[in-house]
């Protein structure tokens, strides 16, 4: 059985975290999991303590704002990793288990459609890292072009100056990491999520594969035994899911909130600016937010989609060629695949693009609404 880091579906994200101890930690890399969060903490602590000294100024309020809410949120996304350590570690233990028996399968089909996913999740995960890279990147250098002296990031030390010479020389240096550190941080949790929920579609592919193949049996007993096996699979589908949405049904919801708050405060924040390159910053921290937001629904609706085709395949096995045992034992998996698996945003919502629609649609009515009291 091949480890976890050399399974092409996760392996980019899990390399990273296991090097840092956030998952998988031994008594010799354990210090590096704190060297790693630690620092990101304190720069989220000056960049709070500034953004109260920027009360007065709307525009760069608010573009601090992002900038503290986005670090807020990676640190939130890898501190709930840690401390759910144990059951990431058992949930990847699953999916380890279950890519197993699907290559144990030999079944061409079945790992066409895995290393299909294989690729895409790779695809992800790469452009995401380089992505990040490139955008945090633009931060720190785009305050080297400004007329005053600002920290890429927006941070203050209480009774200090920060653009008083050395200390604003001192702290931009320690900013300069800040674009390796904090794509390590905030994207391999989204591109683990895409590649959680591709494997998910892969499987309830394979499903409906294996229920396509029942009519092309000859006798009543080899297609009773297959129906069996869809069945078993279908269990084990259904329980990777359960799996996946207690990891990540609470923390999606809480970034919902963040990126619809932050989605609108940006829009806002484009009416109250004038310079052309502040517009095109912001315009792009947008568009990272919309990125983000639309990864996470449209890999959850992959899942939706194909549970109903696993329904819909049901409904064309020929069970009128089947004897009474095997009718039976299909109708009763025909109930069970009823059920649409989802993920759900704090479970409540099901993660869909009409939800994704829902989540935008509720930022652009806040931002009309607070475009139109500042306008009396």
């Amino acid at each position: 059985m091949p480890r976890i880091e050399e399974i092409a579906l996760v392996s980019i994200n899990i390399r990273i975290w296991k090097y840092l101890a956030i998952l998988y930690p031994n008594g010799e890399n354990n210090w590096r999991k704190y060297a790693f969060v630690l620092p990101v903490c304190l720069m989220n602590i000056l960049q709070f303590i500034y953004l109260q000294r920027m009360w007065g100024d709307p525009p760069a309020f608010i573009l601090n704002a992002f900038f503290f809410s986005a670090i807020f949120n990676a640190l939130m996304r890898t501190l709930l990793v840690i401390a759910k350590r144990v059951q990431f570690e058992e949930f990847l233990g699953e999916l380890q288990r279950l890519y197993e028996v699907i290559w144990a399968t030999e079944d061409d089909i079945c790992c066409g459609i895995l290393q299909e996913a294989e690729r895409e999740a790779r695809d992800i995960a790469i452009f995401n890292l380089c992505a990040s890279f490139l955008d945090i990147t633009g931060a720190v250098v785009f305050s080297l072009f400004s007329k005053d002296k600002v920290h890429p990031f927006g941070i203050a030390l209480p009774q200090v100056d920060m653009t008083r010479s050395p200390v604003y020389e001192i702290f931009y240096i320690l900013e300069i990491p800040t674009p390796i550190v904090l794509s390590i941080m905030y994207m391999p949790f989204v591109s683990l999520f895409a590649a959680f929920a591709l494997f998910g579609r892969a499987m309830l592919q394979m499903l409906s594969h294996k229920l396509s193949r029942i009519k092309d049996l000859k006798t009543s007993e080899e297609r009773y035994q297959m129906l069996t096996r869809c069945i078993d699979f279908h269990s084990n589908v259904v329980k990777y899911v359960r799996m996946f949405n207690d990891l990540v049904t609470f923390i999606v919801g809480a970034e919902a909130i963040i990126f619809g708050s932050i989605i609108c405060s940006l829009l806002f924040c484009l009416n109250l600016i004038h310079s052309s390159t502040q517009m095109i910053s912001v315009i792009m921290y947008i568009f990272t937010m919309l990125y983000v937001l639309f990864t996470y629904y449209n890999r959850a609706q992959d899942l939706v989609v194909e549970s109903n085709h696993v329904s819909e395949a049901v409904y064309d096995v020929p069970w009128y060629e089947c004897d009474i045992r095997f009718r039976k034992t299909l109708l009763i998996f025909l109930m069970q695949t009823q059920r649409t698996l989802v993920i759900k945003v704090g479970n409540v919502y099901p993660m869909t693009l009409a939800m994704f629609q829902s989540l935008l649609n509720a930022s652009y009515s806040y931002f009309t609404m607070l475009r139109g009291v500042t306008n009396k």
